[in-house]
């Protein structure tokens, strides 16, 4: 083995621990009073933001250090550097806490820092790098070390990118005792609305959600051709607009379809890219689209309601070329039906299971009707109440699940609230040296001001950014890398941060680090890479879509309603011509020319030439009935 790949495999992401019991039980511990704690905070406990902030980044840090390895060689038991790094965490937050008052006093950049204050600072800031490397991998703590370099010595490198130049005190003060660096927006964000809904999940999961959103999704759609498939998108649909994690969708609910989808004549890496494309689509589903959406609603100003209301008719345009998609390669390929007498019926579901609606509906209806997102969360993890007390049997399970799942839920926020305060080290970077700004200039220059280069460019940007990194990371660090680019060529804010919204969750099926496709492949036992192909090939909306609502924002439901419709319907049958041209079958086999035809017919209802699209519209509906009136007459000739 070369020094190079040695090096490269010291500096991978660790592995889970095995912990001991002390490890075991501090855990436990620190995990329910992060819990507890923020659970009472989104509830309506007043407790001071930036202390808030100090123990929720201790407390993850603290946890990052007891349950990932240093590296992928490194033991799984617990070590004393482990134990160490743990306890430096909480002594480098602690002493934040405790000099609160005295921090709160004095004026950033003005008054001078203490010794211990730098030395703390440079600790939280080398350990937050630290825990990146070992749960994100080291391409974002090189990403975030060039920002950190460039605020040192951009004052001396001259040119364009040049700024006024600082120092290290100047720096630190700026990025640890102000709101624009690691305890600002993103790592609010994570604490404040990321943690509540995640916990949500965990709760939900913990107590049959996932069943019940498999047992409706069987009942719905089981019976159909290709159901079992049809089943894995509308459960990891379901999953994924609650818990709003690629990765964790595919593992959850992938272990039941992926086998079922094989068992049933798909193939191991259709099956495969068939859950990691469905799985993707839940951080762009309302009601939590990814925990980015409360994000992006903080960045913009934009109430989260009009924000999930105006991400509705994309998201159903997205699950509905997957479902298209699964529905023509089952046709083509006579995949079998799932066998009807393990397929519950919707009714019988639903009176065994009415009251996992409870919690559903409260969430819908919470994060949509009130303006206080975290509040929404608590509201819903409290109307699960009902659920633990009429399905858990013995009532004295109760108790333990409740535990488990909020370390469930803690571990499952590690990665987001590690990710985010590399992008707040990231984000204050910029903020101090308005490389924001000359970013965005450079990418519109570099463009030449086109239009369609310009987004382009942008989305080149956050696919890159997003590769291995959860949504709301990724949404952060784009939302001020290339929205300004963006909003400059006159593009209104909704359109163009769900534009980052999108890609930044689109991240998790491209290749060539396509985590949602690798989780999928764990199962699959399938080549990752083709599976990360084919589901970017079945989700082809994904990449079609933000173009379109950036240049006809009526499909966010911004304009008079007789607009919304009509692009909306142009773009349903753009998405249904896309989707039998990638699959080559809609009411028989698609040749080339007709493939050809149904591209040219996408792109022109696709594209923002207003009434002329009426003329292709309706020669394709006219077109599609005749095929599939012939269809139909050749299958009664047929002597099978």
């Amino acid at each position: 083995m070369s020094v190079f790949s040695t090096f490269i495999e010291l500096c991978s992401v660790g592995r889970a621990r095995q912990l001991d019991p002390l490890g075991s039980a501090l855990n436990t511990l620190i995990s329910i009073a992060l819990a507890v704690g923020f659970f009472a905070i989104a509830a309506g406990v007043y407790v001071d933001q930036t202390i808030a902030l100090h123990i929720f980044l201790g407390g993850t840090l603290t946890l990052v250090f007891l349950n990932t390895t240093g590296n992928a060689r490194r033991p799984q038991t617990s070590s004393f550097i482990s134990y160490g790094l743990a306890l430096c965490s909480t002594l480098a937050c602690l002493y934040f806490v405790v000099m609160g008052e005295a921090h709160s006093n004095r004026l950033p950049v003005l008054d001078a820092l203490t010794g211990w204050d730098m030395v703390f600072s440079l600790m939280l800031i080398v350990l937050v790098l630290e825990a990146t490397r070992r749960t994100i991998g080291i391409v974002l703590v090189a990403l975030v070390g060039i920002f950190l370099i460039y605020a040192l010595i951009g004052g001396d490198i001259g040119g364009g990118f040049s700024h006024r130049g600082m120092g290290l005190e100047e720096m630190l003060d700026h990025l640890v005792f102000t709101t624009n660096g690691l305890f600002g927006p993103a790592l609010e964000v994570a604490a404040f609305l990321v943690f509540i809904f995640v916990l949500f999940g965990a709760i939900f999961d913990r107590f049959g959600g996932a069943d019940f959103f498999y047992d409706i999704s069987n009942a719905l759609v089981g019976k159909q051709v290709g159901g079992s498939a049809k089943v894995a998108v509308v459960s990891s649909g379901l999953y994924g607009s609650v818990s709003g994690s690629p990765t964790a969708d595919v593992v959850t609910t992938g272990s039941f379809t992926i086998p079922l989808m094989v068992k049933t004549g798909f193939t191991k890496t259709r099956a495969a890219a068939i859950e990691a494309a469905a799985s993707t689509g839940g951080s762009i589903l309302p009601p939590v689209m990814g925990s980015a959406a409360f994000l992006m609603s903080d960045f913009t100003g934009i109430p989260y309601g009009t924000i999930a209301a105006a991400a509705a008719i994309p998201a159903l345009l997205y699950y509905f070329c997957i479902y298209t998609s699964v529905s023509l390669y089952a046709s083509k390929t006579n995949i079998a039906v799932m066998n009807q007498g393990v397929i519950p019926s919707a009714g019988t579901v639903l009176k065994r299971d009415w009251v996992y609606l409870i919690p559903l509906v409260t969430i819908a209806w919470a994060v949509l009707a009130l303006n206080r997102p975290s509040y929404a969360g608590a509201l819903a993890c409290a109307a699960i109440v009902p659920v633990m007390l009429l399905k858990t049997r013995p009532r004295s399970d109760i108790f333990p699940r409740l535990i488990k799942s909020l370390s469930d839920g803690i571990s499952r926020v590690l990665t987001v609230g590690v990710a985010c305060a590399a992008a707040g080290l990231v984000i204050g970077t910029l903020s101090m040296t308005d490389l924001t700004g000359k970013i965005s200039s450079a990418l519109f220059a570099m463009a030449q001001g086109n239009f369609l280069l310009t987004i382009s460019t942008a989305v080149g940007v956050i696919i890159i950014l997003g590769m291995g990194m959860p949504v709301p990371a990724v949404y952060a660090l784009a939302a001020v890398l290339a929205a300004p680019a963006l909003i400059a060529l006159d593009i209104q804010t909704l359109p163009a941060h769900l534009l980052i919204v999108y890609f930044a969750a689109v991240s998790a099926i491209t290749p060539p680090v396509a985590v949602a496709a690798f989780a999928a492949a764990s199962i699959a036992q399938a080549n990752p890479m083709r599976i990360g192909f084919l589901a970017c090939r079945i989700a082809i909306v994904a990449f079609v879509i933000p173009f379109v609502f950036i240049v006809q924002p009526a499909l966010l439901m911004i304009g008079s309603p007789i607009e919304i419709i009509s692009v909306t319907l142009y773009a349903l049958l753009g998405c249904l011509c896309l989707t039998a041209m990638f699959e080559g079958y809609l009411f028989g086999h698609v040749g080339r020319l007709e493939k050809l035809v149904f591209l040219g017919v996408a792109l022109l209802l696709f594209a923002p030439i207003g009434h002329y699209r009426l003329l292709p519209f309706a020669l394709m509906l006219i077109y599609l009935y005749w095929k599939r009136r012939t269809s139909r007459q050749a299958q009664r000739v047929s002597p099978i």
